[in-house]
């Protein structure tokens, strides 16, 4: 019961943030992708994780960055079919002022966390969200999950599912967000989206 009870008042929460947007995005591709972009810019809930290099991060140390805020764990399909486009976005675009925070929600084995990332050669960096502190902040419910934030620390769009970040339309989205955070470049915005991901297991 109590777990149902959480799951409705994320659900709520997450309406009074998005919802009054949704006139807006239906007439944008954010609306036809199922990306949600807020009419009204709320802050990015900071936070202070470790990385896996054992440093600690903070959300504001980002500030001036336009970041791709990305929730994802290792048993989740979607989240791995998406994290090489992630790689490919943070390759080309670090130079220009954007990041990729990898928030990892996974509760145990680090060193599993620490091969995959290895073993597929992703320089973005990773954060552990063990204690899911974070994905309570942002009420994450399903992965994988991304905010797109500017760099005043505002939360320009949220996206519930994999996406392909590499693409040019989300290059051109991401260095628009950059150059002058208008939301009137994000409507040159288009993104292919696949099923996302079950439950956590």
């Amino acid at each position: 019961m109590r777990l149902m009870n959480n799951i409705i008042e994320q659900v709520l929460i997450l309406s009074l943030v998005l919802i009054p947007a949704t006139g807006y995005a239906e007439h944008n591709s954010f609306g036809k992708m199922g990306v949600v972009s807020p009419k009204v810019s709320q802050d990015a809930p900071d936070f202070l994780v470790r990385d896996l290099k054992g440093k600690m991060v903070k959300l504001s140390d980002f500030k001036g960055k336009v970041l791709l805020l990305n929730f994802w764990a290792t048993w989740c399909g979607a989240c791995i079919e998406e994290m090489a486009s992630m790689q490919n976005l943070y390759t080309a675009l670090q130079a220009e002022g954007v990041e990729v925070l990898a928030v990892s929600i996974d509760r145990w084995n680090e060193d599993r966390i620490q091969n995959y990332v290895k073993d597929n050669n992703y320089t973005f960096p990773v954060l552990l969200d063990q204690n899911q502190e974070v994905r309570k902040k942002y009420h994450v419910m399903g992965l994988p999950t991304s905010y797109l934030i500017d760099g005043k620390g505002k939360i320009r769009g949220y996206a519930s599912g994999a996406r392909t970040w590499d693409s040019a339309d989300s290059q051109n989205l991401f260095l628009s967000l950059k150059n002058d955070g208008s939301l009137d470049a994000v409507d040159r915005f288009s993104m292919r989206s696949t099923s996302p991901a079950g439950n956590e297991q």
